[in-house]
């Protein structure tokens, strides 16, 4: 009985959370494959970092201002850390691995799209329940992030 308890406070199994389980574990291991232009400290300090902030949105956005429910909306179960945290971050750490001052606009509308389809199919699978957002809302935040907050805090690590 206590570890049936436990394997519900995991929310492994929510609605639509194998693709956030798939798709994290895939951007995870290409962030890890792919880096060239990131150092392994760099790469830990990025995962950490974007991280920690893929988890503060969580908690404005799904707790504060209470606009999207995730999973089962009563606990913070493992697929909500693969959302938040793991794919957040491998994503971030592909981006800057391409991302350059000659290719910049490039990338920052290819991931930008990449973002805003992961959120719309992690919708679309009843993992995110929208409770007043619109997935379109997403597109200059994920603009934004690409284009400035990224480049920045890669710029700020290695100083």
């Amino acid at each position: 009985m206590y570890w049936h308890g436990v394997l519900d406070r995991l929310d492994l199994f929510a609605k639509g959370s194998w693709f956030i389980y798939l798709t994290g574990s895939v951007l995870f291991l290409l962030s890890i494959i792919l880096t060239k232009n990131i150092s392994r400290k760099e790469w830990i300090l990025l995962f950490g970092m974007v991280g920690f902030c893929g988890w503060m949105s969580n908690i404005i956005l799904f707790f504060l201002l209470d606009v999207m429910d995730s999973g089962d909306p009563t606990i913070g179960g493992l697929s909500d850390i693969f959302m938040f945290v793991v794919g957040p971050a491998a994503n971030a750490i592909l981006f800057l691995n391409y991302y350059t001052k000659s290719n910049k606009f490039t990338w920052v509308i290819i991931f930008s799209v990449i973002s805003l389809l992961i959120e719309f199919t992690l919708v679309k699978l009843g993992f995110i329940k929208l409770k007043g957002w619109k997935t379109f809302y997403s597109i200059p935040f994920y603009i934004f992030l690409f284009r400035f907050v990224l480049p920045w805090i890669l710029k700020l690590i290695r100083k």
